[in-house]
């Protein structure tokens, strides 16, 4: 966290209040992948949100926000489990002069509820690219790591894992 922060505000230090822009970036995606201990797959819809100040070399830092509408966790033995995502990202990232961009996050608030097994929480961490060619749209690939330290139903005794690849369509604004 804090080497976000000074990452954070480097970026900001780099450039002038008057030439700074503000992000904002709203994107509606689709999650799919695969949880360790107990194994399974998880997929699901997702709705976010990205805030961040933009300088004029390139680099972006702020935060992203992830609700996941709607979601299914699949295990290999027993019966399905609907869940549903809160997470909230500081996230880096970099928007190349040729098309795309990059952007790396650490979830600092991660959370899923599910029906049966109550809310998990626990960190996460993301990468992703975009594809900016079509006019005010930019499709993306993320890739999630997570791993859940904490259960308001049951003590986690061994490695809740979730990796999973979100696609995702973004409407990425500059003011």
């Amino acid at each position: 966290m804090k080497k976000l922060l000074a990452v954070f505000a480097l970026i900001l230090g780099f450039t002038s209040a008057a030439q700074a822009r503000v992000l904002v970036e709203p994107y509606l995606g689709y999650e799919m992948g695969t949880t360790k201990n107990p194994d399974g797959k998880f997929d699901g819809s997702q709705l976010g949100l990205r805030l961040a100040y933009s300088s004029p070399i390139f680099f972006w830092a702020g935060l992203d926000y992830t609700m996941g509408v709607s979601g299914t966790f699949k295990p290999d033995t027993g019966s399905n489990d609907d869940g549903k995502r809160s997470t909230l990202y500081g996230v880096v990232g970099v928007d190349f002069p040729i098309l795309l961009r990059a952007w790396a996050g650490y979830g600092f608030m991660n959370e899923i509820k599910t029906d049966n097994g109550g809310k998990f929480k626990g960190k996460a961490t993301k990468v992703g690219v975009g594809f900016t060619g079509l006019p005010f749209v930019s499709l993306n690939l993320e890739y999630i790591t997570e791993k859940f330290d904490e259960n308001d139903t049951f003590p986690i005794t061994n490695d809740l894992e979730n990796s999973t690849y979100v696609l995702s369509v973004s409407l990425p604004f500059e003011f």
